[in-house]
Formats: structure tokens, sequence, C-alpha cells
């Protein structure tokens, strides 16, 4: 397997986690907003060549790292450079998502960067049906963290929803309804504007700002440890990560119908995936259902995720040796 070394940034503090947790050998660079960026990027680069690396692998392509990768290249041709792509065709709303991913398509096309990896196989297949250099990287989580979930002190039902960014797609104020059809339930939520108070008090949902002040893998468990189910059903995603920390944890967390991890035929599935990640009654269902079956749910994850870890190496393995 060649040397390595996945240089990250940190604008998306919530993929970082996972991608992390992922690969062994990472490092955290800056974005390049100016010239001044790229040259010390570009140090952290010739730095970890001399010291035997042999591909540079990009989790993204963020603000200038366009140039680091030329520049890069262009000195040290032998390097293999790949990126992991950290965004989906969805989030081309953002011009920023946009902008990145038609850069990082236009130097792949010119083979400076060797390999693309997708974390959404539909996303992979059309890309490499267009004729880029991809493969299909699974997204995973290793718990790295000894925690041990406290026991409940009352018996009301705890819903936790901790989105990390406010932003449309996060889907926010349609998971908040949730409380709405539970009885005797309380919404413990990650407040990251006032328009989420607003609504709660509103829609007279009991609820509990929680706010995760650092978004860390350490306080995403301390803050979601309290619940008796979390709720992160996004309208699109290509990381899951509060999905993977609930449930290595012993909690439930039901997601959208957004991901590769499971088949049709996986009971897992039907516990834990909402086809109708806008319909808070559909959903207040499936939680019921979630609870009543909680041991039942951590089994199959159990079982499910000894399997899971093995094809998931294998398609990081792939990558590397690609």
């Amino acid at each position: 397997m060649c040397k390595y070394i996945l240089l990250y940034g940190d604008k998306k503090p919530e993929d970082s986690i996972l991608i992390t947790n992922m690969f062994e050998n990472t490092k955290r660079i800056n974005l390049c907003w100016t010239d001044l960026d790229i040259n010390n990027n570009f140090k952290i680069v010739e730095e970890q060549i001399k010291h035997g690396i042999e591909q540079i692998i990009f989790f993204g392509l963020e603000i200038g790292w366009d140039k680091l990768i030329i520049k890069a290249k262009d000195k040290y041709p032998n390097i293999k450079i790949k990126v992991i792509c950290n965004t989906l065709d969805s989030l081309l709303y953002y011009e920023y998502e946009r902008n990145n991913f038609f850069k990082m398509l236009e130097l792949s096309k010119k083979e400076v960067i060797d390999n693309i990896a997708f974390l959404i196989k539909g996303q992979y297949e059309v890309y490499k049906q267009l004729g880029y250099k991809c493969v299909y990287l699974m997204q995973n989580y290793k718990k790295n963290i000894n925690f041990e979930v406290k026991n409940k002190m009352d018996d009301q039902i705890n819903i936790g929803i901790y989105p990390l960014n406010y932003t449309w797609d996060k889907n926010i104020f349609n998971q908040l309804c949730i409380g709405k059809f539970i009885e005797n339930s309380v919404i413990n939520y990650n407040m990251l504007d006032e328009r989420m108070k607003d609504f709660l008090d509103t829609m007279s949902i009991r609820s509990v700002a929680d706010d995760i002040k650092n978004i860390s893998e350490k306080e995403i468990i301390e803050k979601i440890s309290k619940n008796d189910i979390i709720i992160s059903c996004s309208f699109t995603e290509y990381f899951h990560t509060m999905f993977f920390i609930s449930m290595e944890i012993g909690i439930p967390c039901i997601i959208g119908n957004t991901s590769n991890l499971f088949d049709e035929s996986e009971e897992l599935k039907q516990y834990v995936v909402t086809d109708a990640e806008d319909n808070a009654i559909i959903n207040s269902e499936l939680i019921g259902k979630c609870l009543k079956n909680k041991e039942r749910i951590i089994l199959l994850y159990r079982n499910w995720k000894t399997k899971y870890d093995k094809i998931a190496d294998e398609s990081k393995k792939m990558f590397l040796n690609i």
C-alpha cells in the first residue's frame, strides 16, 4: 500500500470527525484564501513528500486548493494526488460547492488529479459513466471514545435533533415538528438560529436548547447521550456522522433515505430509515416503533456493522492502492 497523507480543512467539522476516523494518517491544513495560505500549505506538502509520502489525498476541494494541487503536481509529477468528493450534485445549489466541484472535475480531466472517490454509489456510477477516473469509497466510523451512557432519571421521551449546519438541506423544521405528535416528549436540539426556538414556541412543542458549541466527537457524544432516540433526517447527505456515533453508543438514530448503508432486505433498515423525511406524522410513528424495539435495533446494528466494516475496509484499500 502506498504511503499516504490525507489533508482536510476545517470548513466542515462534522465531516472531519468521520474522515479522520476512517483514515489514520491525516493532517488539517488551511483553506487557501491568499497566496500566503497556498505557500504555507505547500510547505506541509513538501515536508510530507520528504518523509516518503507517495500519494496525497485531499478531503474535498476547498477554496484555493486547486492552485495548491497544481503547484504540487507541477513540482512532483510522480506523486499521486487524489480527492475525496465532499459534496453532492444536489448541493451545487450553493455557489461555493458548485465552483469547487467543477474545478475538481476539470483537474481530473487534465489528469492533475489521479482519482476521485465518491461517497455515494449513485454519484460514483454517474461520473464513472461520464469517463472520470473515480471509485466508490464507503463511509464508516469505528468507535474510539469510551463512553458510558447514563441511565435515565425521568419517564419522558427525550428526542435529540442536533443539526450542525443551518441550511435548507438539513430539513430542520420538519424534524422539529415531530415533537407535536409524541406524547410526553421533549425535543433536545442544537439551536443554530433563533428561528428554531420561535418555531418550537409557536407550535407549543416542549423543547430544551442544547447547544453544541464545539463540534467534536466528544461533545456530540455528551449531548446526544441524554436522549432515547436521535433524529437526523436530512434531505440529502453523503456522510452520516450523527447516525454512526449515536448507534455506536447504543441510541437508535433515524436517518433519511439518502444513504447506501443498507440493502433492501436489511431488517435494520425498516427501523432506522424513513422514506418520508418531510412527514412528521409518519416519522413520529417510526419513533414509536424504534422505542418499542430498541434492544432489537442495537443487536441488528452490531451484526450489520461487523459485516459492513469488512466491506468498507476493502473499499478503502482499493482507493489507496489504485
